[in-house]
Formats: structure tokens, C-alpha cells, sequence
């Protein structure tokens, strides 16, 4: 993958689904990863501020052989020719590449410039070391792999202002850790195939981090929560330090684990395009029965994801809005080729719902720390010049409590809402169709 990489990329993984789901159900999880697709593999330029994919490409081995012009029809786009080769544009932004070997490659977004540097690339591009070794790691004893490059990411001065309000840090000094931090050169993260309590991130660096491991747990655990991604689970992690490597060894959550696969969308999209390239439930059926048919089948997506959100455990009222968005943006990506335009609109309206409680939930945390930084201004003191050390930190919960309750408040709000729209739109489909949504 780094070698035919179309552009530098400075993300990649690998995922081997049949491995991956044996654990999560050996765990008692409930999300599973679609299993229309038994491995992929990918690479992007990763957004490492927002984790999201600037663009994306990878193959996906599927069980069954997918036709260029069926699946081309399926998904409402067209046959085009890059380099020789037949591919498909597809509506979602997103070109599909069926290779041999039953594999498909998947770009996004679809740029037609993008795909041609990938099916015949034509520029070298300089890996670092790091992603060298992870990508010649074998797959044989992997459930799955993330490496990101962050070399020369992050500045130690603005880190340092940031850290010194961490309290994971004790008696280390922001700047020292700073500059350590900020000589990171790589993050990988390895799930084996023996349990998922064998999760590995290794953070590799170009100056000993041997003065970390001592608060490398909870300032991880630390750095994770405000970035609106809590992996508590962190904090009862094994610490290594080995030459310029630092590693933390424990379980991994579901949450966590959902959040991880949720940065990239190439498995869901190669996973939806199978479904549909060989499913013949709509072959030789009026276009009210294809409607009839294809509506049906969208609505089912639609209460999969909600049900997901639903049953989902987020360990903090940031990762509850980083969950929510990342579930709206899948309700986007769903096709909607033959689709009735009132269900169409029902996904719509889910996605919008779920997304503007992410942003109330990220509003109402951004207000609190407003609140409790005025708090720490007041240092406790009482108008006759008594000093109450305890009272800021009283404060300060007394406003995280409250955050927190007026979040899921809002949260159970929207998953209210969404639930009257299926209602309706339930009703009505039935209605019109005569077959139960």
C-alpha cells in the first residue's frame, strides 16, 4: 500500500474481520464488523486535530467477486476507464476498483487525479522508518493494525501552556514533558488474535521517554478524555519503556475499539458496495417494488446505526459527541440510489438530530470549562478573607455534574425524537408499500 501510495499518507492499518469479530463476541460485544469483507487494508493522510481522513485508499478481500458493470448499476454511478483500468464512480464520493483476487479497492474522496496516482503511481514517495517497519509487520498474528506518523506534529511550546493545567503530570514540569512529547515520531496501535485484553500503543520517539513512564498511564488517560476520546481503561495499562519506545499493554473497550474503526469509512463503503453489487432481492420486480425494496433496506441501515448509537457506552459526555457526529456522518454515507424520497429525508432528519446533539453536548463542555476557569479565579476565598481550599474543586464538580446531566438529558431527548420519526415514517412506508418497515 505505501508503495503504490498516490499521495503521502501519514496514516495505515490493516483489519482481518473474521479474528477481530471472534474477539469482540469471545468479549460479549455487540458491535461486529461487516463480514461481506474478510481483510482490508489502508492508507491516508489523517487530520490528526479532527482524526479525520483528509483521503483514503485501500483493498478490501471480499468472499465473492464483484462485475464492474453490476456494481456500477447498484450503486447509481458509472463504468469510467483511469489507466487502463475499468472502475466506478459511486455517488458517495468514493471510486471503486474491482481488482483480481477478489479484491476491490476503494478511494475517497473521488478524485480522479488521486486514482490515477494510485492505480499507476507515478511519484516516489519517502516513508519514514516508522511506518517502513509497521507496514512490513506480517498479518498473520494481527486482528488489527493503526500506525500514524505525528514526526515534527506537534510544537513543544503551545503543548507545554496546554499541559500545565493537566493534572497528570504532578510535579513534572510542562515544559520538560513537552518537549519529550513533542518528539514523538509514531503511534501504533495492535490488537493480536489471542484477546482483546492484549491491546499494544507504542509511541515511538527520538529521545528517551524513560521520564514518562512513571505518568504515561494517566496523562494518556488525561489527554484522551479532553480531546472528547476517554479510554479510562488507560489507566489500569502496563507501562514499558524500551530505548526510544514507550508502550502501554492492557484491554481495550468497546467504546475505544468502536472509535478506532469509525475513523475510516473504506471498510463500511466496500461492505454496503458487496451488499449491493450481489444482491438480487430487487432483480425482476416493478420500480415501485425496486423503491419498495431499496427503501427498505436503507431504513434497516438507518435503525442499525441508530440502535448502535443507542446501545453505545461512551465513558464521557466528549466521546458521547464524537460518537454521535461519527454516527450521523455514517447515516450520510449510505446510499440512497432508489430510495423514496420521504425516507430519504427520515435518514436526513436522524443524521441532523444526531448531529446537533453533538454540538449542544461539545457546546455545553465548552461552556463548563469557561465556568470552572472562573471558578479557579475565585480561589476560594470568602468575602471575610477565608481561604477554602476544597472550594473550587467543590465547584468545579458541582459544574462537571451538571455538564454531564444536561447532556445525556439531551442525549435521551434526541434518541426521543429519532424514535417518533421511525414511528411515523414506519407507518407510512407500510402504507404505501404494503410491506412492513
Amino acid at each position: 500500500m505505501l508503495k503504490r501510495s498516490p499521495s503521502p499518507a501519514n496514516a495505515m492499518g490493516y483489519v482481518n474481520v473474521e479474528s477481530l469479530n471472534q474477539l469482540m463476541s469471545d468479549a460479549g460485544f455487540v458491535d461486529r464488523v461487516d463480514e461481506n469483507v474478510q481483510e482490508f487494508w489502508f492508507i491516508s493522510d489523517l487530520n490528526l486535530m479532527s482524526l479525520r481522513p483528509r483521503w483514503e485508499a485501500g483493498y478490501a478481500t471480499l468472499k465473492e467477486s464483484v462485475d464492474v458493470d453490476e456494481l456500477a448499476k447498484q450503486v447509481g454511478g458509472y463504468v469510467d476507464s483511469v489507466d487502463g483500468k475499468d472502475v466506478v464512480w459511486s455517488p458517495q464520493q468514493t471510486y471503486l476498483y474491482p481488482a483480481k483476487d477478489n479484491r476491490l479497492g476503494v478511494l475517497r474522496p473521488a478524485d480522479r487525479s488521486l486514482l490515477s496516482g494510485w492505480l499507476s503511481p507515478s511519484t516516489n514517495v519517502n516513508y519514514t522508518p516508522f511506518l517502513e517497519a509497521r507496514a512490513n509487520q506480517p498479518e498473520s498474528y494481527l486482528s488489527m493494525m493503526l500506525a500514524i506518523e505525528v514526526s515534527d506534529v506537534f510544537s513543544p511550546v503551545p503543548l507545554a501552556k496546554r499541559l500545565s493545567t493537566f493534572k497528570s503530570i504532578k510535579s513534572k514540569s510542562p515544559e520538560s514533558v513537552a518537549k519529550t512529547l513533542a518528539s514523538a515520531t509514531g503511534v501504533s496501535i495492535i490488537v493480536g488474535r489471542r484477546s482483546l485484553s492484549e491491546c499494544i500503543v507504542t509511541i515511538e520517539f527520538s529521545t528517551a521517554p524513560g521520564s514518562l513512564k512513571i505518568i504515561a498511564a494517566d496523562l494518556f488517560a488525561e489527554m484522551l478524555e479532553r480531546s472528547g476520546s476517554a479510554a479510562p481503561e488507560v489507566l489500569t495499562w502496563e507501562v514499558k519503556v524500551d530505548g526510544n519506545n514507550l508502550s502501554l499493554q492492557g484491554p481495550i473497550t468497546e467504546s475505544t475499539l468502536s472509535g478506532l474503526l469509525g475513523i475510516f469509512s473504506l471498510e463500511s463503503q466496500a461492505s454496503r458496495t458487496v451488499r449491493l453489487a450481489n444482491d438480487g432481492g430487487s432483480q425482476g420486480k416493478t420500480e415501485k417494488e425496486q423503491m419498495a425494496y431499496r427503501s427498505k433496506n436503507y431504513f434497516d441501515e438507518v435503525d442499525a446505526i441508530v440502535e448502535q448509537t443507542r446501545k453505545h457506552k461512551s465513558q464521557t459526555t466528549g466521546a458521547l459527541a464524537k460518537w454521535n457526529d461519527q454516527r450521523a456522518r455514517a447515516i450520510d454515507e449510505l446510499g440512497t440510489l432508489n430510495v423514496d424520497p420521504e425516507m430519504i429525508q427520515f435518514g436526513t432528519s436522524v443524521a441532523e438530530t444526531l448531529r446537533g446533539n453533538a454540538l449542544t453536548v461539545t457546546q455545553g463542555n465548552i461552556d463548563a470549562g469557561k465556568i470552572k476557569a472562573s471558578q479557579s479565579l475565585n480561589s476560594g476565598y470568602y468575602g471575610d478573607g477565608y481561604y477554602n481550599a476544597n472550594s473550587t474543586a467543590d465547584y468545579q464538580r458541582v459544574t462537571n455534574s451538571y455538564a454531564r446531566g444536561n447532556a445525556y438529558a439531551n442525549f435521551k431527548d434526541a434518541l426521543s425524537q429519532i424514535d417518533k420519526l421511525t414511528a411515523e415514517v414506519r407507518r407510512a412506508m407500510t402504507a404505501k408499500y404494503q410491506i412492513q418497515f
